[in-house]
């Protein structure tokens, strides 16, 4: 009890008598080993009470620390009908004075622990932990009694959160036996027929060409299905657990989307579909090319097997809000049934359906379309009505725009950084004395263009150019090297690292800035 002698001396000063002063401290002392006290140590959340009970009246007094835990003054308190009870949250107050109805009526009872809400001064709730103990008469009857409240609103909030966590992962388990459930009829149910038609075709020798034929085709199907169905399955655990590394890079989201569209202008064509972009060459994101490419790779795929032929598919692609860029796929084509729509993004619940022309989906694709939007740091919904089409939005960060001046020559530096800022107010413009300070930049986010000095302390510009094309691996970052001297040798030196030009260092201002717009993407 040494470590607590703030806590005994106060009880000392409160309670003056001295039998119910040590049964006081005997309580506390049992308290002091649960994780409610230990929790309050140093003793800042506390207050007490001693009362005596008269047969005309109860006299209920309070300590004044009582003001720091729920707001009100010990003299407010006293002057309640019912003392601190009156403000006992009404779904707490019949447990608690069943539990100290129970209690008093116990004669062989001389301490008591409960826990309730009160309702603060400012009608917030505050959690109180309340040790009570009591003197009896011979009778039985209680006489007198003191006790010790805590604030362990700390420790509820703590518990709900665990609570919250627990549910959490029950529904969670929940969710991925009901996948795991899925997900093995989706796997065995095709093979059961591929096996059939494998055994008529090696057993059956007169089977006449054109149901060999038939048998034939629905396996290829079949096995071309389950294969696609097994990646997007894999796609998605890769994501899941981490084993796919998201490479964030400054991508031209133009290119990108007509990157994708090139793969599927084959298919596009047997159904005589159109695919109409529209995206701003300008707009650049901060994002993961192949996992994007894929996202925008299965809306697409859908759309196109979702659409009648001789139709349209539209592209958009537009910067959003709060710095994220959207990106929408648009279809006409037989759209998702409304009581369909729900269970699109969700695990535990199957959605397929063939397309206008027989097309067979996995179920999976626009999950892992899901996955990946939430490890891109973006999202994605849509909008359906059946038979008149879908449209798919993506978001994505959009990625900063981003100068980068390189050069240990302060004067220069600071001229040419507030040419920059004022012809580019729009862009953020980082300085950097050396290669060191740039590479700590360039590990947060690539920049849209750096002009960097040839000769730099230290490392040069070629070894620093190396480290940032390790990781801007599709060269989405312009750069411009100003050299004292540009010779042929310099050009061949820096010819594999892709520079977008190579100036002389003492290039005119207005010539440089020319050069940075005609570069700058």
């Amino acid at each position: 009890m040494e470590k607590n002698n703030a806590l005994i001396n106060k009880l000392k000063k409160f309670i003056n008598d001295k039998k119910t002063l040590e049964n006081v401290l005997k309580v506390c002392e049992s308290e002091f080993d649960t994780a409610i006290v230990k929790y309050f140590i140093p003793f800042k959340n506390y207050f007490f009470s001693k009362t005596k009970y008269n047969n005309d009246e109860n006299i209920v007094k309070y300590s004044d620390s009582i003001l720091d835990v729920i707001g009100y003054t010990s003299e407010q308190i006293e002057e309640l009908p019912n003392n601190l009870n009156s403000i006992i949250h009404e779904d707490d107050r019949l447990r608690v004075e069943i539990g100290l109805k129970k209690f008093f009526d116990n004669p062989e009872k001389t301490n008591f622990s409960i826990s309730y809400r009160v309702i603060k001064n400012d009608d917030t709730l505050v959690y109180i932990h309340e040790t009570l103990n009591v003197i009896r008469n011979r009778k039985g009857k209680v006489i007198e009694s003191a006790s010790v409240f805590f604030n362990i609103s700390e420790i509820e909030k703590g518990k709900k959160k665990i609570e919250e966590f627990s549910n959490q992962m029950i529904n969670v388990n929940k969710i991925k036996d009901k996948f795991i459930s899925i997900v093995s009829h989706d796997l065995k149910s095709p093979y059961t027929t591929l096996l059939g038609f494998s055994e008529i075709l090696m057993n059956d020798s007169s089977l006449p060409e054109n149901e060999k034929d038939e048998y034939l085709s629905y396996i290829y199907n079949s096995s071309k299905h389950q294969l696609n169905y097994i990646e997007h399955l894999l796609d998605w655990s890769r994501l899941r657990t981490g084993r796919t590394v998201i490479e964030e890079q400054r991508l031209n989201l133009k290119n990108i989307i007509s990157s994708v569209v090139s793969k599927f202008t084959g298919i596009a064509v047997r159904k005589n579909i159109e695919i109409s972009q529209n995206i701003q060459s300008d707009i650049f994101v901060n994002s993961d090319e192949k996992q994007l490419g894929k996202a925008v790779s299965a809306l697409l795929k859908n759309a196109i097997n979702f659409s009648h032929r001789e139709s349209t598919i539209f592209i958009y692609g537009n910067r959003f809000k709060n710095g994220m860029v959207e990106i929408i796929v648009k279809d006409k084509g037989i759209g998702i049934p409304e009581n369909e729509q729900e269970k699109i993004f969700k695990l535990d619940q199957k959605h397929s359906r063939e397309g206008t022309e027989g097309e067979q989906g996995s179920g999976m694709g626009l999950i892992l379309v899901k996955e990946i939007m939430n490890k891109l740091h973006g999202d994605v919904w849509f909008y359906s009505k059946e038979d008149e089409g879908s449209e798919f939005h993506l978001t994505v960060p959009e990625a900063k725009n981003i100068v980068l001046l390189v050069d240990n020559n302060y004067e220069n530096l600071k001229k040419r950084s507030k040419l920059i800022s004022e012809v580019f107010p729009n862009y953020i413009l980082l300085k950097g004395v050396n290669a060191f300070t740039a590479l700590e930049y360039i590990n947060d986010e690539l920049p849209s263009i750096m002009i960097i000095k040839e000769d730099l302390p230290l490392m040069n510009a070629k070894e620093f150019l190396k480290k940032v094309r390790n990781k801007d691996k599709y060269f989405s970052v312009s750069v411009i090297i100003l050299a004292n001297k540009v010779t042929d040798e310099i050009k061949n030196e820096y010819s594999s690292l892709v520079v977008d030009g190579i100036f002389p260092y003492d290039i005119e201002n207005e010539k440089l800035i020319k050069i940075i717009k005609t570069h700058l993407k």
